[in-house]
């Protein structure tokens, strides 16, 4: 029987179109911008210039809602010097079009790198990929295809099948297996080729991703490395739990790594 591609997407993704807060939320400007994928596809970003400009970030965020519920990760960020690019996939937020293959936010996330580089970071300065939950797939992939700054993952997966084995145990293998065949997001089977410094944060109490995810693909990665554990952390409330050093310690890696201007 064939499988029902748009049934799938929809239990695997959740986009929302809801603005729920802004950057004038936190004392933050922003630009709108509309980076294009190379598939024709509309997306749309908030860029927050920093006045320092030691470096830039693309930020790649996790399954739910949209980049208005990430704004609060960027302030960190850009006080700290470090300009970011937000930028929602195809079907979230005022992006156009919809979720329809497994490389479809690949493609987005390299559309935000290209506008970053060209037209976003004022010049040359490093540039950092960040990868939250979902996001970490496309961050790892474009770390494996470009030399960049750095690779910062906030609580990673291995694999799509490997949460569906968590979270669907009644499903059989074979059955995930077939559901997932363009959707299994294997960043395990990736991690080792990262051209990048990777620094991972990760919750112990993480429900969502299991901790033991982010060990192991910290495990196989290369060096330079560095992993953040925030004990009775979850999946969502990174920040609260880890206070100042959610933004401190990934700055500091890549300072001492030599990696930011």
């Amino acid at each position: 029987m064939p499988i029902d591609r748009p049934m799938i997407t929809s239990l695997l993704f959740f986009p929302d179109k809801e603005i729920i807060e802004r950057p004038g939320d936190y004392g933050l400007t922003a630009e709108d911008v509309f980076p294009m994928s190379a598939d024709g596809v509309k997306l749309h970003g908030w860029y927050f210039q920093a006045r320092e400009n030691k470096g830039a970030l693309l930020f790649l965020h996790g399954n739910a809602g949209n980049i208005s519920g990430r704004v609060h990760k960027v302030t960190g960020w850009v006080k700290r010097g470090i300009s970011v690019l937000l930028i929602d996939y195809r079907g979230y937020g005022q992006s156009g079009g919809a979720i329809q293959q497994g490389d479809d936010i690949v493609r987005d996330a390299q559309a935000g790198l290209d506008w970053l580089i060209n037209r976003g970071s004022r010049g040359p300065v490093p540039v950092i990929l960040y990868g939250e939950s979902l996001g970490s797939h496309p961050a790892v992939r474009l770390a494996v295809k470009h030399k960049t700054a750095g690779l910062v993952l906030e609580a990673p997966f291995t694999a799509f099948t490997d949460l569906a084995a968590i979270h669907y145990p009644a499903l059989p293998k074979f059955m995930t297996e077939s559901l997932l065949k363009d959707f299994r997001f294997d960043n395990l089977g990736q991690i080792a080729k990262i051209q990048a410094p990777l620094f991972v944060i990760h919750g112990t109490d993480d429900a969502t991703c299991p901790y033991a995810m982010g060990q192991r693909l910290f495990g196989e990665a290369p060096q330079p490395k560095e992993f953040f554990s925030v004990p009775h952390a979850g999946h969502n409330n990174l920040p609260e739990c880890a206070g100042e050093d959610f933004w401190k310690k990934p700055c500091g890696f890549l300072k001492k790594e030599n990696r930011l201007s």
